[in-house]
């Protein structure tokens, strides 16, 4: 295989007039969500964390670190704004294996802007970014070693992807940074329900960033660096049936018209969405109250059940992967709000009781309808006696059940008014939409720096 040479080639030769209008415009909707919850992710401790540690470090002052008012280098600024993006598990998912697509857009904001970049630019960078980890998931689409979490480990070849872009890297130079990303690829889902987590595509978006530049300044890797022995496939996905199929096609199908965006509506983690949308459903259908609740059932797939592993939520960040508590907020609140996801939200007595009534379960008899689907089954069980079961596979946001302009625009508004006034919010709002006009993505970074 040359797996590492064909993708370099790709990004290589990609240019704004070979990208069809439609994925220009899943593009602008990635943009958007990713900045919204970026800003709204600079609130948290963790983005404040890796945000102070780039203020102390007191780097060249060349990108805008999103919502926290000051400038830093673009390697420093990819690792804040990665962070904050994933802050809040409220950013976009892909089709399999998570977010890994995360990392390429605070990857490419931040370099674009020491570059000034324009938004032509920016689009070009995005699409090579998206298209390099949409190909590399699809070949992996098989495996079933994944205690990786793919926004660390495949989200970083589409951030150094997307910088080498920038960059104009030959395809040559785009092998190297490709290569020595697959040094730097990493995450475990052991830190699933930490800070951890989001620091993952704080890292994803480092790298891109570092590979890239050390490409540029003549570094060199192992051209081979992804498929060869020892390389990354055979070192983290061991044993895994690679597909070849996805790579032979990269630039002649464009998965950002075949896959697109999985937008979140609710801000935790995707494998509960689908439980989530069920819940609500029959709580405005049947117009369901906690002191009607005997139980609820919640049967998942293997997958869900490893990640999705809080029984009692001690901590905000573990609300966001606990069922029961999910459930439970569902039911009491009828949403799942930026709001219950605090360390004092998460341990109000009236939610914990309704959650000790919510049971989730393994089931391996539940199957995927397709490479998409995330089964489960929701049953609610009432004092009286009725009860109500649903059978799901996708979650809203997806191009099952997408979401409306209106609702994608609420998202953008809800989370930026974390960091900023809504007028500059409408600012950024406004440069995001004629992305492609932009002789210079500046104005729109210094606005998000709130």
């Amino acid at each position: 295989m040359d797996v590492t040479a064909k993708l370099a080639k790709f990004v290589g030769s990609l240019s704004y007039e070979s990208i069809p209008p439609k994925a220009m415009e899943t593009v602008k909707i990635a943009v958007r969500d990713c900045l919204g919850v970026a800003l709204a992710g600079s609130r948290e401790e963790d983005a404040k964390i890796c945000a102070e540690i780039a203020r102390q470090e007191n780097a060249k002052e060349e990108t805008s670190v999103i919502g926290q008012r000051f400038k830093t280098s673009a390697l420093n600024a990819a690792l804040a704004n990665g962070t904050a993006a994933h802050a809040l598990d409220f950013d976009h998912s892909f089709t399999l294996m998570g977010q890994p697509t995360a990392p390429i857009i605070p990857a490419i904001v931040a370099l674009g802007e020491s570059l000034g970049a324009s938004g032509r630019r920016m689009i070009e960078a995005y699409v090579a970014g998206y298209e390099v980890t949409a190909k590399l998931v699809h070949s992996l689409r098989d495996s079933t070693h994944d205690g990786w979490h793919a926004p660390s480990t495949l989200g970083s070849f589409g951030a150094a992807a997307g910088c080498g872009k920038l960059l104009g890297l030959s395809a040559a130079q785009i092998e190297m940074a490709l290569g020595i990303t697959a040094s730097m690829a990493g995450g475990v889902v052991a830190n699933f329900g930490t800070m951890t987590k989001p620091l993952h595509v704080g890292l994803g978006a480092r790298n891109g960033v570092l590979a890239a530049k050390l490409a540029r300044g003549g570094y060199t890797a192992n051209a081979k660096a992804i498929e060869s022995g020892f390389g990354f496939y055979q070192v983290l996905h061991q044993d895994a049936p690679i597909d070849e199929q996805p790579i032979e096609e990269i630039g002649r199908s464009f998965s950002l018209l075949s896959d697109g965006l999985r937008i979140k509506p609710y801000p935790c983690g995707g494998l509960t969405h689908q439980v989530i949308d069920a819940v609500l459903e029959f709580r405005a259908k049947h117009g369901l109250s906690p002191e009607m609740i005997e139980a609820v059932d919640v049967d998942v797939v293997k997958h869900t059940f490893d990640r999705i592993v809080f029984r009692v939520p001690q901590t905000g960040i573990q609300g966001k992967f606990c069922m029961p508590y999910l459930v439970s907020r569902a039911i009491s609140d009828g949403r799942i709000g930026l709001d219950i996801f605090t360390d004092e939200a998460v341990r109000d007595q009236k939610i914990l009781k309704l959650a000790e009534r919510v049971q989730m379960r393994l089931d391996t008899n539940l199957k995927k309808i397709d490479p998409a689907g995330r089964p489960c089954r929701v049953t609610v069980r009432l004092k009286n006696g009725q009860s109500y079961t649903c059978e799901a596979q996708h979650a809203k946001g997806g191009p099952e059940f997408p979401m409306t302009e209106a609702e994608l625009e609420a998202k953008f508004f809800d989370c930026a008014k974390e960091a900023m006034p809504v007028d500059m919010a409408q600012q950024a709002l406004d440069y995001v939409a004629r992305l492609e006009t932009l002789d210079n993505i500046r104005p729109l970074c210094e606005r998000l720096s709130g």
